[in-house]
């Protein structure tokens, strides 16, 4: 029955979408499944039983503790080693950039839990790694013609604002500020038509 259950388990993690690793209480590898082989292109077979954070080398080119490692750690030892970590009871989730992963690095969102037996013993740990690249380099590409456009609308001679699509102010430039006495920063990010109150004295389209 405890093989039935073992291979059972390791179907559905074989089926996550996300790249996945469980370790042991030693800290080897006991499942490695098909995202993680397509997104580092090793092979489970070649991975199975590996200790030593041998698994960080696909990502880091070296040998060095992954999350998964880290659910077993002091909180000044996870704190030491990333600059935001998010926990949410026992589960620790993390957004990284991994310089060596490629040629430009990566953006990876992780999260990682541990793992207990029926008797509520730690056993190990789970970890699922999602490559979120494109959604950060789309995310900075938005950020800098933003702020390319407020440079430029700063320099218009007219008082001009620019709202978004959910009617939040995101540009206010210089020649507004001086018709209304309203500095950027103090309308920046503001809706609701509050940005019609230095003029009609109310919220309003």
């Amino acid at each position: 029955m405890e093989i039935r259950n073992q291979t059972f388990q390791d179907t559905i993690i074989d089926f996550l979408p996300d790249a996945t690793l469980v370790i042991d209480i030693e800290g080897k590898v006991i499942a490695w499944n098909n995202a993680m082989e397509a997104l580092t292109g090793v092979p489970a077979e070649a991975m199975l039983g590996k200790g030593k954070y041998e698994y960080a080398i696909p990502f880091y080119k070296t040998q060095k503790p992954m999350l998964a490692n880290l659910v077993f750690m002091p909180e000044a030892e996870i704190e030491k080693r990333y600059d935001t970590v998010e926990r949410i009871g026992d589960t620790l989730v993390v957004d990284i950039f991994i310089e060596d992963f490629r040629p430009s690095g990566a953006y990876f969102w992780a999260k990682a839990s541990p793992i207990y037996d029926p008797q509520g013993n730690v056993t190990g740990a789970i970890e699922t790694i999602r490559d979120i690249t494109d959604r950060k380099r789309a995310e900075q590409e938005i950020v800098r013609t933003t702020r390319e456009m407020a440079e430029i609308i700063d320099f218009l001679p007219d008082a001009t604002l620019v709202i978004d699509i959910e009617g939040e102010v995101i540009a206010w430039n210089n020649a507004m500020e001086t018709l209304t006495g309203v500095p950027a920063e103090a309308m920046l990010g503001k809706g609701k038509y509050e940005y019609a109150i230095p003029f009609y004295k109310t919220q309003k389209p």
